[in-house]
């Protein structure tokens, strides 16, 4: 039966959109719509986060965690420089407390991520030559890779590696970063890393992973880049499209070339998971490190949300269509709050752990046949009458 959202109507003209948007939300546990049992037989839905401290979140949150994803990625505590600031120390309290919670609650883990040219501890790089980085590089790897075999469904092995931008003469070439990576090995070294990873871990899915490969220029060097690696062996199994985008970037126009993207990395013959989804409600996508923070804004207008979730459905639906290639949908944060853009309310969560909008749309999206049994509801205090 079709998840619904049972919304009094009465109740909701009778409330201003910022009261209605403000006021208390019971939402029962039993009646909430839930994503992962939606997609069970579709795809691994699944949500960003790290266990920083023992009491790193409440009760709530932990039950929306489990309630809603099957699957996790450490946000921050797997990257390189969080978890081995220097050559001979490791940080492994945050990464082994997720993985225990996700052994806990038979949840995936999927790693995030080896190499990338943001937060790298500078050790990697000091008084090295090529073969002394690539040395640590597998060292590296090997060591976190290793620790977890057997474990982890997949690792992003190479995060954004092409440049922003670029034109007709370097969406003819891989475009790469002027990247320590880079100037110190060459561009071999993302072939490099997944046999080192593959090395470390026979079995697991490994990723090439960035944000804006989807279209335009930068997509095009991703071609040419992954034919690269292709041609050169690199045993890569997964293309992660991080999915930054806004509500208003994603026009028609735009939507198409998600999907032409997808189709083009299938006749590659990889897997695509959708690694690092939000859609915001303000200002532009892209995966720019630091962009989005800021104080709270203030609560979204009705037609904003359903804005919102219109791109989610119509993301979801096209997700749907491409469930042969498509085997996971990671969401970059738990809620609003908990989110690395907390200021453009990007989530189908709001700042409190809410469902908006954006849930019925996503959920509703699922394949009649893999929808669970029975209905959910939201019960919206009349802020008038209490």
């Amino acid at each position: 039966m079709r998840q619904q959202f049972e919304l009094s109507r009465r109740s909701f003209l009778a409330v201003p959109a910022a009261a209605f948007l403000t006021s208390r939300v019971r939402l029962a546990a039993a009646a909430a719509a839930l994503m992962k049992d939606a997609y069970r037989d579709v795809f691994v839905i699944g949500t960003a986060l790290d266990f920083r401290r023992p009491d790193e979140f409440d009760a709530t949150e932990l039950d929306l965690i489990t309630s809603q994803f099957n699957a996790i990625t450490p946000e921050n505590s797997m990257k390189p420089g969080p978890v081995h600031p220097q050559e001979a120390t490791w940080n492994w309290t945050a990464p082994d407390a997720l993985m225990d919670f996700c052994a806990e609650k038979r949840m995936k883990a999927y790693g995030h991520t080896l190499v990338w040219h943001q937060q790298t501890s500078p050790w990697f790089f000091e008084g090295a030559d090529r073969q002394v980085a690539l040395a640590r590089l597998r060292d590296h790897i090997l060591t976190i890779v290793g620790r977890y075999k057997g474990r982890i469904a997949g690792w992003d092995v190479v995060n954004e590696a092409i440049n922003d931008g670029g034109d007709a003469t370097t969406g003819a070439t891989e475009n790469l970063r002027s990247s320590s990576w880079l100037k110190t090995v060459g561009p071999d070294f993302l072939t490099q890393a997944f046999k080192f990873a593959r090395e470390a871990d026979p079995a697991v899915a490994l990723h090439y992973n960035d944000y804006n490969i989807e279209s335009g220029f930068k997509h095009q060097s991703s071609l040419v880049l992954l034919n690269r690696l292709i041609g050169e062996g690199a045993p890569m199994t997964t293309v992660g499209i991080q999915g930054h985008w806004s509500v208003t970037g994603l026009t028609p126009e735009k939507l198409d070339q998600i999907e032409q993207a997808i189709l083009n990395y299938k006749a590659l013959k990889l897997k695509v998971a959708i690694t690092e989804l939000d859609v915001t409600l303000t200002g532009a996508g892209g995966g720019q490190l630091g962009r989005g923070r800021g104080t709270p804004p203030p609560p979204p207008t009705a037609e904003a949300l359903q804005a919102q979730a219109d791109a989610y459905g119509k993301l979801f639906a096209m997700f749907v269509r491409h469930r042969d290639a498509i085997d996971r949908v990671t969401f970059w944060g738990l809620h609003d709050r908990r989110s690395w853009r907390s200021g453009q309310s990007p989530l189908a969560f709001d700042r409190e752990g809410r469902p908006k909008p954006a849930l019925e749309a996503i959920v509703a999206a699922a394949p009649s046949g893999a929808k669970v049994r029975g209905s959910a509801s939201i019960q919206v205090v009349d802020l008038h009458r209490e």
